[in-house]
């Protein structure tokens, strides 16, 4: 795949572009949602049809496999208001995916080993999201692909979640990655992750008005 360095041409399109039932509210129609301009070659979207979820789900398995990762069964559903699966597609192949949670009564995977550090973020008029299940094909490790792939969750989180706080279970040996390029903050020590059988630390931050 050749270096995507004009990456800014990158649609982010949500549901009710894609000529599709929206996964959550009208909040979709959200000032804070990009406009999409007309340059098709990076397609971000939301999975909006159970072959989309599935594609995502296998990429997913195949880059945690490749990484002697172990994986718990995606039990998520296109109809619940709390998870929406984004895919990144280049070219019309599926390059990258990610899942994005809102706070709910079942709480977030990320509760399994840092309840008490979720904990000190919930609040009033707080809203906490988190990231998982986020895959890129070994051969797309281009950092404007990620960076592009985290606007459009963050943008989704913002608009349709309300998220004001965003957590993510990282690999310590990508921890510097987040802290320098989307302002990530270490709140979890390292532990190991039961889901995936690898060491993680709990990166957070605060949700607002930026650019990766």
């Amino acid at each position: 795949m050749t270096s995507m360095q004009n990456a800014l041409s990158f649609h982010t399109l949500f549901p009710r572009l894609l000529g599709t039932q929206p996964l959550a509210d009208e909040a979709l129609s959200s000032s804070e949602i990009a406009t999409p301009v007309a340059a098709p070659e990076l397609l971000i979207a939301p999975a909006v049809t159970h072959t989309q979820l599935r594609a995502c789900s296998s990429l997913v398995r195949r880059m945690y496999t490749w990484r002697g990762y172990r994986l718990a069964p995606n039990r998520l559903q296109l109809a619940d208001p709390n998870h929406v699966t984004f895919g990144a597609w280049l070219a019309g192949e599926l390059v990258a995916t990610a899942t994005a949670s809102r706070d709910s009564a079942a709480g977030l995977l990320a509760d399994g080993l840092y309840k008490d550090e979720l904990s000190s973020l919930r609040g009033q008029s707080r809203v906490v999201c988190e990231v998982t299940r986020l895959a890129v094909d070994f051969d797309c490790h281009d950092p404007e692909l990620l960076n592009a792939l985290f606007m459009a969750v963050h943008q989704y989180v913002r608009a349709v979640f309300g998220g004001t706080e965003l957590v993510i279970e990282v690999n310590p040996r990508h921890a510097g990655y987040y802290r320098r390029t989307m302002g990530f903050q270490q709140i979890g020590g390292l532990r190991t992750c039961p889901r995936v059988d690898a060491p993680a630390i709990l990166l957070h931050r605060t949700l607002g008005h930026i650019h990766y």
